[in-house]
């Protein structure tokens, strides 16, 4: 069996996507909170500055009931409008050896879409894929469009 993996989603959004983009990115993170407070508690930097490639961020999030946190390097491409998080810390961390998210942002004329790729590796066989932070991140997209569609 495969410890290496690789889960792909998309959801398709009303909004046009670049705010959504920012906060992935980093540079309006700070707003997830205000923006879906039942599933992100707090976004802190660690390291550089909001919106920056190559800084570090903590969020306090809550998956499945559980309060858990993420501690990620981000690199950013503005121009293909997507976004890769590299997992340094949290608890994603306690059942894969690397985990990595991949926002990639996609206008289709009258609609639009955030791909979302999670690439792990299992610690052992007998760990499931990620399908909880898959679901997380989905709820969160949708959650965050659908708050930013009323402002």
């Amino acid at each position: 069996m495969a410890l290496t993996g690789k889960m792909v989603s998309e959801v398709e959004i009303s909004s046009n996507g670049d705010d959504i983009f920012h906060i992935v990115a980093g540079k309006k993170a700070q707003h997830a909170p205000n923006l879906s407070p039942e599933k992100v508690h707090k976004v802190e930097i660690h390291q550089g500055d909001w919106g920056d490639h190559g800084s570090i961020k903590v969020w306090t999030y809550v998956a499945e009931g559980q309060v858990e946190t993420y501690k990620e390097k981000v690199s950013i491409d503005e121009e293909n409008k997507t976004v890769h998080m590299k997992a340094l810390e949290g608890h994603c961390l306690e059942l894969y050896k690397s985990y990595n998210i991949i926002y990639e942002f996609i206008h289709k004329g009258e609609t639009n879409a955030v791909k979302i790729t999670i690439e792990y590796e299992k610690k052992n066989e007998h760990i499931p894929p990620p399908q909880k932070y898959m679901d997380f991140l989905i709820s969160l997209i949708k959650d965050l469009d659908a708050n930013l569609v009323k402002e």
